[in-house]
């Protein structure tokens, strides 16, 4: 019997610019999808990988490179909190995520932006 307790993450933290911080509970992850950046095909210095994250009351949108490593952390239920860096630190450590930017859309102004007028 394995006597180490493994740490589950209750609340995935998304770290915004001007010191906001959104929260989500792991639970409220429906799906999440790792694919290219389309915008990165054309534009060399655009992140070329993009993490997505459907939770139950917002999309977020993670930019970056390496977010592989990111998506094993999510389907381990170990990811805790993400937090976007300036581009100079891309390469500072090439075995680790490296987030250059995140979005957060919540369902409710989704919802507003598609409904006809």
């Amino acid at each position: 019997m394995d006597w180490r307790v493994k740490f589950i993450c209750a609340c995935i933290e998304f770290h915004l610019p001007d010191d906001k911080r959104r929260g989500f509970h792991s639970s409220q992850l429906i799906e999440y999808a790792l694919e290219a950046n389309p915008d990165a095909a054309d534009d060399k210095n655009e992140p070329p990988q993009k993490l997505s994250l459907a939770f139950s009351t917002a999309d977020v949108v993670v930019l970056g490179w390496r977010l592989g490593l990111l998506a094993d952390k999510l389907q381990e239920n170990d990811l805790a909190a993400v937090r976007a860096l300036a581009k100079r630190y891309a390469d500072v450590d090439r075995h680790t995520p490296f987030v250059a930017s995140i979005a957060v859309t919540s369902i409710e102004a989704e919802k507003a932006r598609n409904t006809p007028k």
